[in-house]
């Protein structure tokens, strides 16, 4: 059973607040960084500054976009499995709750769509905050599934 748009957007609506709540708090907690890198081979994202790793977090990708197409990334072949642990309890969800948005493979993406699901996923996952980068055709959305302080550096 699919449930309407409009109660989909009701259930999303908080959770996008509640996603940039906890961006907000990591952010105070870790600080800002200069540089972040991706190493698609381990799943971690490292932050750092002046040439210092500072942070690194293991991750799982939540989806990608591409002009204006989202993808999941339980249904991309091309994302790891180590890459996408705990997204498979994203889309079970929305099976057990009608929502058709959460179980398509490809949604239609306008700008907000990739930080919309994503919130969806840092919610259902617990996870401390979330992450987009750039890649050569959209954006690839992420979660931070756990945080490693580099060098014993931390903003209290």
């Amino acid at each position: 059973m699919t449930v309407c748009d409009d109660c989909f957007w009701e259930f999303l609506h908080p959770l996008v607040h509640e996603s940039m709540e906890k961006n907000k708090r990591f952010e105070q907690k870790y600080g800002r960084h200069k540089r972040w890198d991706w190493d698609e081979n381990s799943s971690t994202l490292t932050f750092s500054d002046a040439g210092v790793p500072k942070i690194r977090i293991q991750v799982s990708i939540v989806g990608t976009t591409e002009g204006d197409s989202w993808e999941w990334s339980w249904a991309n072949r091309n994302i790891p499995e180590t890459s996408k642990l705990g997204l498979e309890k994203v889309r079970k969800f929305g099976e057990s709750n009608g929502y058709e948005k959460l179980t398509s493979a490809f949604l239609a993406a306008d700008d907000s769509t990739g930080w919309e699901m994503t919130a969806v996923a840092v919610h259902l996952m617990r996870a401390e905050g979330s992450y987009r980068f750039p890649t050569d055709n959209g954006f690839c959305y992420l979660v931070y599934r756990t945080v490693e302080s580099l060098n014993g550096v931390l903003n209290s």
